[in-house]
């Protein structure tokens, strides 16, 4: 797959660029998360900077994807705090700042607009062709005319190498084809942050690379991103950070080369000694 050249400004064209007064785009701070007695995350603390690309690796079952859940609220937090854009995400304060109210539904979904999230399995519409599947929530959560929204998609469906593909279906599409029709129907609601769950897991293996360069060229153009995934190539080329989890805590974190080259603890030694 070869996908198109991209001009530096198209990101910001579509909104990807986080706004300039804030430079933490995530702030997670101990950050407690239970499913009955099972405490799946225990005192995350993690910071995200803008244009950032951070990966989180670990073993299944560590809470890498309850914690991006619960970054846009798809998940509930029982403790802690989390910032997106200086913005408290899914609740209000009271008592002083002392007790955590979950926030209306109305404002929990305004906060959403600003999180873009491209799941393991695609999610998309399958009565709407790859275009309708795009311009669907521009139209009818922003507001945005149909004509504009047009437009937008069209340039999304080219950004990710499938300006051909407008009318078509997605049971008509590979599972690549689809999961790049999910990365541009995130794009369009002009995210400040992209959440990727482990994007490429449910892809054969000959798909996964054109998945993989959409996100690169993500990164490269400054969209800030949190990516679970045990893709290792692509957090040694395209990480600023990658972040090392197990039983619901940050066991460490460092550049690419820090944590491929030395790591400094044993949980992660043993585990990139089993993928890498």
């Amino acid at each position: 797959m070869t996908t198109p050249s991209v001009s530096s400004s198209l990101l910001g064209a579509i909104g990807g660029v986080p706004r300039p007064d804030v430079d933490v785009v995530v702030d997670a701070r101990d950050v407690n998360k239970w499913f009955g007695r099972l405490h799946v995350l225990r005192d995350i603390c993690l910071q995200v900077k803008r244009q950032e690309t951070v990966v989180i690796i670990g073993p299944s079952g560590s809470g890498k994807t309850t914690f991006i859940r619960c970054v846009n609220h798809l998940e509930k937090i029982q403790n802690g705090r989390i910032f997106v854009n200086g913005h408290l995400i899914g609740y209000r304060e009271a008592g002083g700042g002392k007790k955590l109210v979950e926030d209306k539904e109305k404002n929990i979904a305004l906060q959403r607009q600003e999180i873009g999230m491209v799941f393991q399995r695609f999610n998309l519409f399958p009565h709407m062709t790859a275009l309708e599947n795009i311009i669907e929530a521009p139209i009818h959560v922003r507001g945005m005319s149909h004509d504009e929204a047009m437009v937008m998609g069209r340039a999304l469906l080219e950004r990710v190498g499938l300006a051909a593909k407008e009318k078509v279906y997605p049971n008509q599409l590979s599972g690549g084809q689809q999961q790049r029709i999910a990365i541009a129907r995130a794009l369009a609601m002009k995210p400040a942050l992209m959440l990727f769950d482990e994007p490429t897991s449910a892809l054969d293996p000959e798909m996964i690379g054109e998945v993989l360069e959409v996100m690169k060229e993500l990164a490269r153009e400054g969209m800030t991103m949190i990516v679970v995934s045990h893709e290792m190539g692509f957090a040694r080329e395209v990480a600023k950070r990658v972040v090392m989890m197990d039983d619901g805590i940050v066991v460490e974190e460092g550049t690419p080369d820090q944590m491929f080259s030395s790591p400094t603890q044993d949980r992660t030694k043993a585990f990139l000694s089993k993928i890498l």
